[in-house]
């Protein structure tokens, strides 16, 4: 088989680690206090559902993989909740064509979505649909990851009537999973009519075996009756994916929100480089110079990915998706799926071969089996509004819609069909990077009002966002076509400060691939570029010449020419670049960014640290003990709900008795320690579990009933080993020769509009001037950190200031003994030095002593480039204080 390589996404890896966090809380805070805890909300349980069962939902906009998010939850579920290697997964696709497209890509070994899988589970996994699971054998239930794939319109019984359905009927091939069950297990189950028996039915196995049940697309799914058949088979966990969760509150209207633990925004997916924005939009009351528009736009994109091929080797076909007109008994003129047929083929001269129809009685696409193959030869696909359920083809660039679009429910589905991106990488032209709108209309401002509408409605992004989303097109000028073609910069201003040397020096510091295609002309001073310039391209061209005054400008304008920026999409004024420089530390005479690796030796000798501590404060806890720890009622029902959970699915497993060997593999097995060689791993947990039997006097049958509460207490009790072991370390950083760190431009964060990212944009009523991008990530309305935003906003010595996003991938970062460090704000001062402020609440002073250390030793080692100021209970007179110089 061939590997499999899927990297996930910042923001994916940052939502599942949300989803791990706030399952870890739940068996101590119970899953309303956990999820408060985890997302700072109010939590609502679902109707009919057990209320102590956690039941959350990631929102992930339209084009930013929920499914591959979905299939590591899985994993991440099994290990840090269900603490089981058999879990079974009730995942529920919004319709039948969503159902076979998931259940195609679960069962291909080459699929992402399944490599994902195989990586929590390996070969111990299996994938039915419910025709398949009704004669599911009983090994297969509980030997590995059982995934049954469905709609739950295949268990929904509206009268009532449990013999309506198959799933709940008596089955004999199901009759083996209920042989040797305990009583208890028998109690839970619905029987036969007038018996004791357990009815053999696959609603009885789904119940027996507690699962976790993934929603695709949750908000088609939030009736009474839908949670109302979610509770027959008594789940463990529902975890919700969507673009557009139910958020209103109202039981008499049947409105029951989820409960969104993680929201990701469209400034996460442009930077993830996932979707094409902005969406560039053009109308024209004349629907015949609509068409003529569209084509024409994607006669010059696919001149554009010819070109880009050439350079890259990746092949894109852009397509155009017509959205044409439903039929009318009495209106023939409606422009019909038939009739823009015609128009493209009679008067257009598109050959047929080139057209696909679908919708209108027409199902073209589905004899697609891949429209992303160099030997297919569509370029325009013609619907009326929803496209083949589940058509994903990232070659759609252009949607051009024949009659007005009147509303957003008129373009939210077929919107999210150009918004993707091909591979999910930026192209190094930018004309590549976006989507394009040609609609027939009298009024652009209306048009664009809708397409908006339908971003936020349909496609899942922030009303403040969308905003920003579409811009007006002005056509295309490709008068500079040529690979060869050289793009000249403005001159950079001869002054002594901006030396022909420091030219030459900063030109040689690039990269090959870029030295390449750059040239400096001296007598006009002006730089020189063959082709596009990239926007990483660009960043490092700025980087490289930070020394030569003034040439920051002539790199962005050979930016801006090369890829035909317009002058709409331009900042108003004269914003210069923002460039924040990294620490490094030299080690064997080469400046490298300092990370941990500069500090920690790995792997880590684990099975030299004593577990005695642990041992000493260890104690089996269960539902009859919580009231020692947590007093509240919901922690006690708790921890009784997770252990029951928890039991139940380790009964399932029919195990050979335990011995102390294999009580260790298993806790190792769920423990992740990347930084710890596994033998040493053992022996640590060796020596924790011999201890508790020889001081604790617990019996190894004991330790086992209650191993997933131990592994949990044993992962706590080697992270806080770590951290002691990473502040030893760290502290050792700081009695090195200060000439030992330094900062440098050249490794540095370059501030970028198309690399900003944030969870939610901020959405206060005081209006920010200095903030460097027209978006603020993350910041609340109010409380003393905003304070301290204003301030900073208001301040003559601040030219611009970036609210610094935690844990996003262009955000500015400093090391800690464990984790990264993100100063809250980051300010360009008017005279050019950088300026970092971390905001400290009085009593959180004491705890951020290691990131005043690690701030001040930046600021020193940047020979006084750059400052840095930790302001406290609203003292904000130390910013002032630390620009004197005071």
């Amino acid at each position: 088989m061939a590997a499999v390589n899927f990297e996930l996404r910042s923001y994916q890896s940052d939502a599942l680690n949300a989803f791990g966090d706030y399952l870890r809380k739940v068996p101590n805070l119970g899953a309303r206090t956990a999820f408060m805890a985890q997302a700072n909300l109010l939590y609502t349980p679902a109707p009919f559902l057990n209320e102590e069962a956690p039941y959350v939902c990631i929102r992930i906009p339209t084009g930013g993989g929920k499914t591959i998010v979905a299939a590591h939850a899985v994993g991440v579920a099994a290990a840090a909740y269900l603490q089981a290697e058999n879990p079974m997964v009730l995942w529920l696709a919004p319709s039948k064509a969503i159902l076979d497209q998931t259940l195609k890509a679960l069962r291909n070994l080459e699929h992402p979505y399944r490599a994902a899988l195989a990586a929590d589970f390996g070969r111990n996994l299996t994938v039915l649909t419910v025709d398949e699971a009704l004669s599911l054998s009983r090994p297969d239930a509980s030997g590995g990851a059982c995934i049954i794939v469905a709609t739950i319109q295949s268990f929904k019984i509206e009268d009532k009537d449990t013999d309506a359905r198959r799933v709940y009927r008596d089955a004999g091939s199901l009759m083996d999973h209920f042989s040797g069950l305990t009583d208890t297990q028998i109690a839970r189950l619905d029987k036969v009519e007038g018996t004791h028996r357990p009815v053999a039915s696959l609603a009885n196995v789904l119940k027996l075996h507690r699962p976790m049940v993934i929603v695709d697309e949750a908000h088609n799914n939030q009736t009474p009756l839908s949670f109302d058949t979610l509770s027959r088979f008594d789940p463990s966990l529902i975890l919700e994916l969507t673009a557009t969760p139910q958020t209103k509150s109202d039981p008499t209207k049947e409105l029951y929100p989820s409960n969104v633990l993680y929201h990701v925004s469209a400034a996460e997916l442009k930077v993830a480089e996932m979707i094409k924005l902005p969406i560039r939009l053009q109308t024209d009351a004349d629907w015949k110079k609509v068409i003529g528009q569209a084509l024409d736009c994607r006669e010059a994109l696919e001149l554009e990915a010819k070109a880009e091929e050439a350079e890259t080797g990746e092949y894109i076909r852009p397509i155009i998706l017509f959205q044409a007109q439903s039929k009318s008994k009495t209106d023939p003129d409606r422009l019909t799926i038939e009739a823009v047929a015609q128009y493209l083929t009679d008067e257009m001269r598109i050959p047929r071969t080139q057209i696909a129809l679908h919708g209108g009685g027409h199902r073209e696409l589905d004899g697609l089996d891949d429209i992303a193959s160099k030997t297919c030869e569509v370029r325009h696909v013609i619907t009326i509004q929803a496209l083949r359920e589940g058509w994903d083809c990232p070659f759609a660039y252009v949607l051009c819609s024949v009659g007005e679009l009147k509303s957003p429910t008129a373009v939210e589905q077929i919107l999210g069909r150009v918004l993707r991106m091909p591979s999910a990488r930026r192209k190094s032209r930018d004309t590549l990077n976006r989507a394009y709108a040609f609609v027939a209309s009298k009024n652009f401002n209306d048009t664009a009002g809708n397409l908006k509408d339908g971003l936020v409605v349909g496609a899942g992004f922030d009303r403040l966002e969308a905003e920003e989303l579409v811009k007006a097109h002005s056509g295309f000028q490709f008068s500079e076509d040529r690979s060869d073609y050289q793009h000249e910069s403005d001159a950079i201003e001869d002054t002594p400060d901006s030396k022909l040397a420091d030219v030459i020096n900063a030109i040689q510091k690039l990269p090959p691939s870029i030295r390449a295609k750059v040239k400096f002309d001296t007598e006009s001073r002006k730089l020189k570029v063959t082709g596009v310039v990239s926007r990483d391209q660009r960043n490092t061209m700025l980087m490289a010449f930070h020394k030569v005054p003034g040439a920051e400008k002539a790199v962005e304008s050979l930016f801006i020419r090369s890829n035909r920026i317009q002058a709409s999409e331009l900042p108003q004024g004269d914003k210069v670049p923002f460039i924040v420089p990294q620490l490094c530390i030299y080690s064997q005479g080469e400046l490298e960014l300092l990370t941990r690796d500069h500090f920690l030796d790995l792997p880590w000798n684990l099975a030299n640290c004593d577990p005695a501590n642990f041992v000493d404060r260890y104690r089996i806890k269960d539902a009859s003990t919580v009231g020692l720890i947590d007093t509240s009622n919901e922690g006690r029902m708790t921890v009784a709900f997770v252990g029951d959970v928890q039991e139940q699915l380790s009964m399932l497993v029919h195990e050979p008795a335990w011995t102390l060997p294999r009580l260790v593999n298993w806790i190792d097995r769920g423990i992740p320690h990347p930084d710890v060689t596994k033998p040493a791993a053992k022996v640590f947990i060796s020596k924790a579990l011999e201890g508790l039997m020889q001081r604790k006097n617990y019996a190894l049958d004991e330790l086992a009933r209650y191993r997933a509460e131990i592994r949990r207490a044993l992962k706590e009790e080697i992270d806080k080993l770590r951290k002691e072991r990473e502040a030893g370390s760290y502290d050792a950083l700081f009695a090195a020769d200060a000439q030992t760190f330094e900062t440098a431009a050249d490794n540095a964060i370059v501030f970028d509009d198309q690399s900003y990212a944030y969870n939610q944009p901020y959405r206060g009523g005081h209006r920010f001037q200095k903030h460097y991008f027209k978006e603020i990530g993350d910041l609340n309305e109010r409380g003393e950190e905003f304070q301290c935003a204003q301030y900073l906003d208001n301040h003559k010595d601040v030219r611009y200031w970036v609210r610094n996003v935690d844990r996003k991938p262009n955000a500015f970062w400093l090391q800690l003994p464990s984790g990264k460090f993100y100063p809250d704000f980051v300010a360009l001062l008017t005279d050019g030095r950088i300026m970092a402020v971390e905001y400290k609440g009085a009593h959180l002073m004491e705890e951020s002593r290691d990131k005043l250390r690690i701030g001040e030793l930046w600021a020193d080692a940047s020979a006084g480039n750059c400052l840095f100021v930790m302001p406290t209970d609203r003292n904000f007179t130390v910013i002032d204080d630390a620009i004197k110089g005071v």
